[in-house]
């Protein structure tokens, strides 16, 4: 029992990060996948970004007051800032990611879908297992640049500072 408490203690960023980034995987993939592409027949790349996007401050508002505990840093512009260089990144593997497990699942398995009752448009399995790839990508590079970079003191933006000073 010790021995789990610890271990849930020492990885309690990760749980919490686990936490946050699953609420954004929800929001992603219902406005995504289930609305953008099944509902309103867009492209997997359209539908994948617009759910990306939404994602966005459900991914920052979480991770920052449950994941890294930066609740009162009183940096949450700059924590802002960083976050957004990180979600650039983290955009291309999830869409990027997303659709070339597309076309490697879609090469190997063919495209098949399938009827849901009470639905007009066909769900398409391989789409959600790619969708669901392209996040997972996204997730493992997201916690490591949170936790090192987007919510920790880094010093960058007094380096910035400290240039701008010393150019005047």
């Amino acid at each position: 029992m010790k021995k789990a408490a610890y271990l849930i203690k020492k990885r309690k960023s990760l749980l919490a990060y686990f936490f946050a980034a699953g609420s954004g995987v929800i929001v992603q993939y219902l406005v995504g996948t289930s609305y953008c592409i099944g509902h309103l027949g867009m492209s997997p790349s359209a539908g994948y970004s617009i759910g990306f996007i939404v994602s966005i401050p459900v991914g920052f508002i979480l991770s920052k007051i449950f994941a890294f505990n930066s609740r009162k840093s009183g940096n949450t512009k700059r924590e802002m800032i960083k976050f957004s260089i990180v979600l650039v990144f983290s955009y291309l593997i999830t869409v990027y990611g997303a659709l070339l497990t597309l076309h490697l699942l879609t090469a190997l398995f063919g495209d098949f879908k399938m009827q849901i009752p009470f639905k007009t448009k066909d769900f398409s399995l391989i789409g959600t297992i790619s969708h669901f790839a392209g996040m997972g990508f996204s997730f493992i590079f997201n916690y490591f640049t949170h936790k090192k970079f987007t919510f920790v003191e880094t010093g960058l933006f007094n380096k910035i500072k400290d240039y701008k000073n010393s150019r005047v």
